[in-house]
Parts: structure tokens; C-alpha cells; sequence
């Protein structure tokens, strides 16, 4: 496992008032060799095992996705993140992630096992027992056992805690017996342990392991969705399930933690994930570009598919920036936890919440870019992007699931700032001020700081910081309530770290000494981030400074410029980074 010193652990939350250092951002470019072998693995599964049979899978065959599930089980896919003594492969969380990446562009299987190895798989190793881990662990990293996750109900999806399906307690105290219905419920079809959220005494929301064949266990009929048509998505139905009182998972009330914490780790796998998937659809659409003719020339000479090309590279270089930045984060905080001891759900639930808002962050930006880098690959294709012969109508579909599931855009933005807010309020965060860096001009080298990695990043948490200020103070208790002003103020912060995070990776590719052209393409790739950063978070913060000016707020004293920017010939970012990518037919990193 690769260590991160203990000085790199940061409150999550904490960057808004706090430049890091470069030794402290994890990149992709920093993975060992080690790393990069299982990721092969991951992608030689994919492309040998998994990819050949896309029809297959699409034509909803369910046992040949748990043939797949077993497959992958065989060769370690299932057991990464499951320490070695629970019999396990015991990675660390960097190279997980980047599984998941390699996994992705057959996405219903890549959600198929993210199901099963996050938030089926976590609420059991972070908070189950010694002897609940020793018993079901060992089959599910295997794949002998596929596990499924049973949070969401008819009334509560996003809302979790609005669940009602009910757990009672026997009167000889043996059991409990559960009755309510679950909805969206992913690998029902052959999963053999069902990680069940319910009510004990109608308020003491908690968690259980339900085993397939329990009486009075079963299942609705398989849904007709939209995309992961491969996926066994069905309801589950309990009626009067008993369950032994030692298969509930943790302390009776205490679910909520089990649940947010899988939940958290879901949302950064599934955009790890989308980092490898975003990372396929743009060599499928350089690839088609430069094949495809129209008025005598490939149409990867028009300049405004040039735009979409480059446009996507770049904003996925700031998001595969952001993506292992986290990873990186959470190796920290989860670095040093033994499994087996005493106290490893108070550690787990520790290092699972520290970096919410940074998960809710990738979890926001990488779904949007996934729809729209997908939707931007049809209209590349024209007509043949609208039939089933190319994949970008199903890699189209299926991503449209990533902005509801493990929690919607919406809801996420929202508990971005509330998450903020309870921080400030229990003072574990503070939103002070921080000195712009000021840099060397005889140290910027191939124009590396021509628009400086510090200034945008810079203003854009000054205005996060200062509206989130002037915000509390405006509506007080009520703030949460004025949600386009709370999404407005999480969509600054989310481009602040992700535009930061990439800036950073352009320095620490610089330090490495890594070629010109290679560096170069970075660099532009930032330059493009961060000028349509500017212009999104400029529109974001009019919208905020326009609602609180009308409720009397004094804004006078707020950050009101960008500083010295210069000008930027975004046009000309952009084709110089398509070209480079059409030339690889495919993405530069």
C-alpha cells in the first residue's frame, strides 16, 4: 500500500482558506508500478471478458452479468477494498479508484460491481463486528456471495432518513422482524446478502443483513429503465422478515452514519469511474472525427467540433485532477485503521465523513460532465450517434443515471454547504481570508503562470467564502431554504477545487520534468478551465449578489474583480488541444 504522511491529512472543507503545497495533491502521474499492473488487469478483464458481450449484457441477461460478477471475483475485482485479514486484497484507495476507472465504459457492469463493493460492501466493513466481517466479508470480496444495497423507498429517495419500512423487536428478544418495500434496488436479482435499512421503534433508523431464501423475502419484477439495462434492478419486499437480532449492523439508530458514509464513498467511485468513461467516449469521438467525411474533408477540421474536442479534454483533465486529488486525501484519513480492532467503525466512520463536501463535489461535476461530454459525442456523430450501432447512445443512457443516484445534483449541492456550515458552526472549519500567492516571474516557464494558477483559484474562494458570509448573516436559520443561492455558492466552490487541483497537477508535472508537448497540453487544458470558470462562477455570483442586494444585504465590501487577468484566445486553446488530441485519437494523460 502506498502511505501518505500523516502532515497531508487536511480537514476536509479546509482548502477554501488554505493554499496546498504540491507534495500534499496526489495525481494520476504519481501511481507505482504496482498500481498501474491492477489497473491493467481491470482493463484487460474488461476489454477480453466484458466489452465482446455488450449485447449480451444489453439484452438484460442476468445470469451472465453474475457470471461476470463471478469472474471478476476470481481474479481479485471484488476484493480491493476489503482488508487482507477479511480475505481481501487490502489496496489502498487510490488504486480502487482507479479500478473503477478502468471498469467503466461497460457501465452497467461497471455500477453492478460498484453496488457491490461500495455500498453494499462498506456499511458492513466500516460498522459490522469482528464476527459479521469474518462471516460475509471473505464471500463477497470472492465473489462467491454478489451483494445489494437497500436504502430507497417510494417516499424517500434522496431523503433517506424518510424511510418507513419498519423493524420490530420479538417479544423473546431474539429477533427482529422487518415489513416495508424497497425501490431501485441494484443486483437484486442474484444477490445472496441485502444490506437492509429500516425503523426500530419507528424513529431508530438502522441497518441490517437480510441472507437471499430468508421467508418472506422477495422481489417485484425487474425494471424497465432507461439505461444499465444490464443491471438487476428490481423492488424488495419484506414482509414480516425475521432476522437475528446479531445480523443488525452496528447501534440500533445509528444507520444514518453506515448510510452517508457508503454513500460518500459512492458518489467519488462512481466519478472515478466516470473519469475512465469520459476518458473512452472522447477517443471514440477523435477517432470517428477524423474518419468520417462530410463536404470533402473529416470533419475533425471543423472548427466547432474542434471546440467540443477540446472543450472535453479539458474539463476532464480538471476532473481526473480533482478525482485523485481526493483519492489521495482519503488515504489519509484512512491509512493506518486496523479492521479487526475495537474501535474500527469510529475510525471508518471518521475517515468515510471527513471529505464529504470533497465527494459531493467530483460526485456533482463529474456527472454533468459525463452528460455532457456524452451528448456532445452524439451530436459528433450526427445521425449514426442516434442509432444503438455506435455506443454513444448507450454510454448516453446509461450516464443520465449519475445525476440522481447516491443522492441527486440538487440534494448534493445543498449538503456541500450545509456540510460547510455545521463545520464552521461546531469550529472545526473557519472561513478565513488567505494571501494570494504571489509568484516569481523569472521562475514561470512555458508560460506556465501566464494566467497564474493562483489568481482565479484565488478570487473564486474569496467570492465562495465572502457570499457564504454575507448569505448566513442575511437569512439566517433560513438560509438552506433559499436553494438557488446555496446551489449557486456550491457550484463556486466546486470550481475552485477542481480548477485548483489541476493547476496544482500542471506544477508537479513541470517539477517532474516531463516533455514539452506533454506539459504544454496541460497547461492549455488548465488555461481553457479556468477561463470558462470564470465566466460560469462570474454567473453564479451575479445571481447570488442580485438576492441578497434585494433582502437589504450591504455586498460593498465583497471581492468585485477577477484582479489582472488577461485576455485569452479560448478559441485557439481549444484547437490547439484538439489537434493534439485527434492526432493521439485520444485523451493526453
Amino acid at each position: 500500500m502506498e502511505n501518505m504522511n500523516s502532515s497531508n491529512i487536511v480537514v476536509g472543507g479546509a482548502f477554501l482558506s488554505s493554499h496546498p503545497t504540491v507534495a500534499q495533491i496526489f495525481t494520476p502521474e504519481d501511481f507505482s508500478p504496482e498500481a498501474r499492473f491492477i489497473g491493467d488487469t481491470a482493463d484487460t478483464f474488461l476489454k477480453k471478458e466484458v466489452l465482446p458481450h455488450t449485447e449480451r449484457i444489453e439484452s438484460h441477461d442476468i445470469e451472465f452479468m453474475h457470471a461476470l460478477m463471478q469472474k471478476a471475483g476470481e481474479l481479485g475485482l471484488l476484493g480491493a477494498d476489503v482488508p487482507e485479514v477479511y480475505g481481501g486484497l487490502g489496496l489502498d484507495i487510490r488504486t480502487c479508484a482507479l479500478l473503477a476507472e478502468k471498469l467503466n465504459w461497460q457501465q452497467s457492469f461497471a455500477l453492478t460491481h460498484e453496488a457491490h463493493t461500495v455500498i453494499a460492501t462498506l456499511p458492513l466493513m466500516y460498522f459490522g463486528n469482528h464476527s459479521q466481517k469474518s462471516k460475509y466479508l471473505p464471500k463477497l470480496a470472492s465473489g462467491e456471495w454478489i451483494g445489494s444495497f437497500a436504502l430507497s423507498e417510494t417516499v424517500s429517495g434522496s431523503d433517506a432518513l424518510g424511510a418507513i419500512t419498519r423493524a420490530d423487536l420479538t417479544e423473546d428478544g431474539r429477533f427482529y422482524v422487518l415489513n416495508g418495500s424497497k425501490m431501485w434496488i441494484t443486483n437484486t436479482g442474484f444477490a445472496s446478502l441485502f444490506t437492509v435499512f429500516a425503523k426500530i421503534d419507528v424513529d431508530k433508523f438502522s441497518c441490517f443483513l437480510v441472507e437471499s431464501g430468508t421467508p418472506g423475502l422477495s422481489f417485484g419484477k425487474e425494471e424497465n429503465k432507461l439505461g444499465m439495462r444490464g443491471t438487476s434492478t428490481r423492488r424488495v419486499i419484506l414482509e414480516n422478515v425475521k432476522v437475528p437480532k446479531d445480523q443488525l449492523v452496528g447501534e440500533a439508530g445509528k444507520a444514518h452514519y453506515s448510510a452517508f458514509c457508503a454513500l460518500n464513498m459512492g458518489r467519488f467511485k462512481l466519478e472515478a469511474g466516470a473519469v475512465g468513461g469520459i476518458k473512452e467516449t472522447l477517443a471514440v469521438c477523435a477517432a470517428y472525427s477524423n474518419q468520417r467525411k462530410q463536404f470533402g474533408r473529416p470533419i475533425s477540421s471543423f472548427g466547432m467540433v474542434k471546440a467540443k474536442l477540446g472543450e472535453m479534454c479539458a474539463r476532464l483533465f480538471g476532473l481526473e485532477s480533482a478525482v485523485y486529488r481526493l483519492a489521495g486525501l482519503l488515504d489519509g484519513v484512512f491509512d493506518g485503521i486496523d479492521p479487526t480492532s475495537d474501535n474500527a467503525a469510529s475510525q471508518y466512520h471518521r475517515a468515510a465523513e471527513e471529505y464529504a463536501i470533497e465527494c459531493g463535489i467530483v460526485k456533482v461535476i463529474g456527472s454533468e460532465l459525463y452528460s455532457w461530454a456524452t451528448d456532445e459525442a452524439i451530436q459528433i456523430h450526427g445521425g449514426n450517434g442516434y442509432t444503438e450501432e455506435y455506443p454513444v447512445a448507450r454510454a448516453w443512457r446509461d450516464q443520465r443515471l449519475l445525476r440522481i443516484g447516491e443522492g441527486a445534483n440538487e440534494i448534493v449541492r445543498v449538503n456541500i454547504v450545509s456540510t460547510l456550515l455545521r463545520r464552521i458552526s461546531a469550529g472545526r472549519l473557519e472561513l478565513s481570508d488567505i494571501e494570494e500567492l504571489v509568484h516569481d516571474p523569472n521562475s514561470e516557464d512555458l508560460n506556465l503562470l501566464t494566467v497564474t494558477d493562483s489568481t482565479p483559484v484565488y478570487w473564486m474562494k474569496r467570492h465562495a467564502k465572502f457570499l457564504l458570509n454575507c448569505a448566513r448573516s442575511t437569512f439566517g436559520d433560513n438560509l438552506l431554504e433559499e436553494q438557488e443561492v446555496v446551489a449557486a455558492i456550491a457550484d463556486i466552490i466546486c470550481a475552485a477545487f477542481v480548477l485548483e487541483s489541476a493547476w496544482i497537477r500542471c506544477q508537479k508535472l513541470m517539477e517532474a520534468g516531463v516533455s514539452e508537448s506533454r506539459l504544454i497540453s496541460a497547461v492549455t487544458a488548465a488555461r481553457i478551465l479556468t477561463w470558462d470558470a470564470m465566466g460560469r462562477v462570474s454567473t453564479s455570483a451575479n445571481d447570488v449578489v442580485s438576492r441578497l442586494v434585494t433582502h437589504g444585504a450591504d455586498v460593498s465590501s465583497g471581492p468585485n474583480s477577477w484582479g489582472n487577468m488577461m485576455d485569452v484566445d479560448s478559441i485557439g486553446l481549444r484547437r490547439d488541444l484538439a489537434n493534439a488530441v485527434l492526432e493521439r485519437e485520444g485523451y493526453l494523460w
